[in-house]
């Protein structure tokens, strides 16, 4: 493949790359390193590295469709301000970073969460890495979301680490990645990049779209979507332009994407000649006369032998609903909600959510009951699969 990364024909040596990153904070100013214990904040006109990463990464968080409670590895953490993010969102965080430096900061950060957010678990669901992707082992099928945010063009070896990425992502996990992509008609960019290494002797050394797309799929990735941000308030006038008008930077920029490991040779729940079952059980909650809302905290468990997809983008999709009288009678009703499924369930996995349904007005209270519907074909009642009284 011809274009491939900015460095492609002036190969890196790991070594020297990586004692650079090692020694990153010594070459920065004293302004500089004390932004990294309040980075993503910015108090420059208009704030816009502050919007910039906070789109950027709540987008792709978005994008990732991670399940609740989920394990990521965060690559190139630098100094924790993701790794906090992740961790208030209640992840369990492995982070990678090769700056003792940044790390200790990055600890720090994490470790006040305690006190400023009353999370005192916080801190052991985080473990720190002094390494790269490319030295470091884990379990395969350890992550449910490998992420790399503006750090994939300081990786050395990017065979090794989109391989390892696929090997350590479970079944249907998720790589989630924001970059600026390289072309050699980016000149402008081409310098900036020659100047950060002269400073500093990191590696930036980006990727050609097709290039890294090329790599995706050679190991095993599918699902590859690329995105552009178009974030803010519009005016009505605003909104009948195109979208593209809005996009915070061109799509052939940037190698902002999301790519899945498959999960297999696994049927669709909405392949009618296999198998869909479910166990439904409600762990506590009820339905609030006062208010006609129920939060009800619920297990869920696929007992059949197809797979349940959480992608409101396929048809088929599972969601949750709650509803009164058999779908299709005279007597129907249904809640003002349906959830999908947070993360896409195997035959044989389960999980707990706490879910919030609105009855109705002018409606009875009784008789409401959990049902589970294969978005676009059928209601799970409707093939004699249980629903669970509220």
């Amino acid at each position: 493949m011809k274009l491939k990364r900015f460095l492609t024909n002036n190969l890196v040596e790991y070594e020297k790359a990586i004692e650079a990153a090692q020694s990153y904070t010594s070459k920065m100013s004293e302004d500089a390193v004390n932004w990294l214990y309040r980075k993503p904040f910015d108090i420059n006109l208009s704030n816009d590295v502050y919007f910039r990463l906070m789109y950027e990464l709540l987008n792709l968080l978005k994008a990732m469709r991670l399940p609740v409670r989920g394990r990521i590895l965060e690559v190139g953490s630098g100094p924790g301000w993701i790794t906090e993010i992740l961790l208030m969102l209640g992840f369990s965080v492995d982070a990678i970073e090769p700056s003792a430096d940044l790390i200790r900061i990055a600890q720090g950060r994490c470790s006040s969460l305690s006190k400023h957010y009353h999370d005192s678990q916080a801190m052991s669901r985080v473990r720190f890495h002094q390494t790269t992707l490319e030295e470091v082992n884990f379990e395969d099928e350890s992550f449910d979301g490998i992420l790399f945010f503006d750090v994939l063009h300081h990786v050395v070896d990017e065979e090794v680490a989109i391989e390892k990425s696929f090997r350590f992502l479970v079944p249907g996990g998720c790589l989630g990645i924001v970059e600026g992509a390289w072309h050699p008609d980016f000149k402008d960019l081409e310098q900036q990049l020659r100047q950060e290494m002269a400073r500093f002797g990191t590696l930036e050394n980006p990727f050609s779209i097709d290039y890294l797309d090329h790599l995706l799929e050679k190991f095993g990735f599918t699902d590859i979507a690329r995105y552009v941000g178009v974030n803010g308030f519009f005016s009505e006038e605003k909104l009948s332009q195109p979208l593209r008008n809005f996009a915070s930077s061109p799509l052939n920029a940037v190698n902002n994407l999301t790519a899945r490991k498959p999960f297999g040779d696994y049927h669709k729940c909405h392949e009618l000649n296999f198998r869909t079952n479910a166990q439904i059980q409600l762990l506590s909650g009820e339905i609030n006369p006062e208010t006609r809302k129920a939060i009800l905290e619920i297990s869920l468990v696929n007992t059949g032998e197809t797979l349940w997809s959480c992608n409101p983008g396929e048809r088929g999709y599972v969601t949750i609903a709650l509803r009164r009288g058999s779908p299709g009678s005279d007597s129907f009703l249904e809640a003002l909600e349906r959830h999908p499924i947070p993360q896409t369930l195997i035959p044989g996995a389960g999980i707990e959510l706490t879910l919030l349904f609105t009855i109705p007005p002018d409606t009875p209270l009784d008789h409401w009951e959990l049902d589970l519907i294969c978005e676009d074909f059928f209601w799970f009642s409707s093939r004699d699969i249980p629903s669970c009284p509220v």
